[in-house]
């Protein structure tokens, strides 16, 4: 948020420079109307969010994890009692981008409440004496002693307030003229631009530069009106209506309204009102304005980077050892006595190790690294020691969850020490012997089939008679004794005992911790 807020801040600024520097070369050639149009192009800037690009990062696959805390069995986690000091004000506020980030909205708002409360003053003022005489669509024509030149104001109770001696001072054709300005202001959505201005104006008090350019906004909006009202008007009024904004020039100012300093831009306006560009040259500046906002905003948007870890991917595995074919007929050998004579049986998986407890924090001394950035005890935040203490609650939290079932695991094991029955090893093996003998038969047999196939009965007989050296080499005798050796029960008695004595030293260093800072806290209140 805070990179779009800087980031929205200098475009806006830039466009507005630019702006600035081309209003009056564009008014000169394509007319007030195209030049009050280039506002666009800041406002258009202001409503652009940030541009998000996804990279892809490639993690090394199986890259281990940087664990949260310590293991529990083993290391300390927190060492000597650290003293603490109290936080600062400004870090009991929040710190500074926060009381920035207040006083910014705080004097915007009261600026912007302050505005309001005058407009509404001023506006109670003069319908507290004016007299409709009129009504133009939902617009309310009114006479008030409170305006001295004719005025368009209200964005939902729109009204143009006139004079009490509006019909002495203005001709009849004078009135008409004057009359078509604060219609066009109503009509062409001038007092709803006016509202977002000024909230705009306020968001950017600090800037010198918003005020220059609100300034300027409302002159080429005026500028822009004359224009509106002199197309439609024929070339004799010309002279007109140039008398009437004069005698409107002393006309009073009203927030949001249609008025302004008009005695001050008199001049500007009656010389504005000099250019005439054809029709053409205003279909040619608004593309022109189309074209320059398209290329603005992303030009100077707002750009982020979302990065995105993936795993690398894996090397691909290697191929497989070719099959040899197939015998005539399947040889149905038990899975069991696939196992060669003196090959290891794999053993029973330990007990899991306790995971590690929890955050990213670890102390030497005074000294205490959180997330990969090392303080002393004295610097970290109020949040910063806030976290240190929901971490130990997290990992005092998985400790206590952390159980070993004895009654499963001996289960377990009395279940695999079952699972070796001499006898059915002695049974599969002679089954194998025979289904081996009858497959050599099968072989003798069909010969001549086998041949034509382009295969060697002899070659497929040698490897048949292997398989069977291989079944006769097995002794069930050492598969026992070492599938036993394996499920060593006071072996994994031992490991359960080591396991259960961690959770306990983990769950000892957590109370102890857990009562140095609470030490260290009581300390502070006194």
């Amino acid at each position: 948020m805070t990179s779009w807020l800087v980031g929205t801040l200098l475009a806006t600024s830039g466009l507005i420079v630019l702006v600035l520097l081309v209003r009056e070369p564009v008014r000169r050639r394509f007319g007030s109307r195209v030049a009050y149009g280039l506002w666009l192009i800041p406002a258009a800037r202001l409503l652009m969010p940030t541009l998000t690009e996804t990279v892809e990062r490639t993690m090394p696959s199986g890259a281990p994890v940087q664990p949260l805390l310590h293991p529990a069995a083993g290391q300390a986690m927190m060492m000597a009692q650290v003293p603490a000091e109290p936080a600062s004000l400004i870090e009991q506020a929040g710190g500074w981008p926060v009381i920035l980030v207040t006083l910014w909205l705080g004097v915007a708002a009261g600026l912007f409440v302050s505005r309001m409360i005058a407009f509404r003053r001023d506006r109670r003022a003069i319908l507290g004496t004016a007299t409709e005489i009129a009504r133009l669509g939902s617009i309310r024509l009114v006479r008030s002693i409170e305006v001295s030149s004719p005025i368009a104001f209200g964005i939902l109770d729109r009204v143009i307030a006139v004079p009490a001696d509006f019909d002495r001072l203005y001709d009849e054709r004078e009135r008409r003229l004057a009359l078509d300005h604060e219609l066009a202001h109503h009509r062409s959505g001038d007092l709803v631009a006016n509202f977002f201005a000024f909230v705009l104006l306020c968001l950017q008090w600090f800037n010198p530069l918003a005020w220059v350019a609100h300034a300027a906004f409302r002159f080429d909006q005026e500028a822009a009106c004359d224009a509106r009202v002199l197309d439609k008007a024929k070339a004799r009024d010309r002279a007109d209506y140039g008398r009437a904004i004069a005698k409107a020039a002393s006309g009073r100012a009203l927030l949001f309204a249609s008025a302004l300093d008009r005695h001050k831009t008199l001049k500007r306006r009656l010389k504005s009102m000099m250019t005439n560009p054809t029709g053409g040259s205003r279909n040619s500046g608004k593309l022109l304005i189309l074209s320059a906002v398209a290329l603005a905003l992303p030009l100077t948007a707002t750009r982020a980077i979302d990065y995105v870890d993936v795993p690398a991917p894996e090397a691909p595995a290697a191929p497989d050892a070719p099959v040899a074919p197939d015998a005539p007929a399947a040889l149905a050998i038990p899975a069991v006595l696939a196992v060669q004579a003196g090959s290891p049986v794999a053993p029973t998986p330990p007990v899991p190790p306790l995971a590690p407890v929890a955050a990213q924090v670890s102390v030497d001394g005074d000294r205490v690294t959180t997330n990969g950035e090392t303080k002393r005890w004295t610097q970290l935040t109020p949040a910063e020691k806030q976290e240190i203490r929901r971490e130990i609650a997290r990992a005092k939290a998985e400790i206590a969850r952390t159980r070993i079932d004895r009654a499963e695991i001996d289960r377990e094991v009395g279940e695999a020490l079952r699972g070796f029955d001499r006898d059915e090893l002695r049974r599969d093996l002679a089954e194998a012997r025979v289904e081996i003998e009858q497959a050599v038969r099968e072989i003798d047999a069909n010969a001549a089939d086998i041949r034509r196939s382009g295969q060697d009965p002899e070659a497929i007989k040698a490897q048949v008679r292997a398989s069977l050296k291989a079944v006769e080499a097995i002794d069930v005798e050492v598969i026992t004794r070492q599938a036993l050796a394996a499920i060593d029960p006071a072996r994994i008695a031992a490991s359960v005992g080591a396991a259960e004595a961690a959770i306990a030293r983990a769950q000892a260093e957590m109370d102890q911790l857990e009562s140095r800072l609470e030490e260290a806290d009581e300390r502070d209140k006194h």
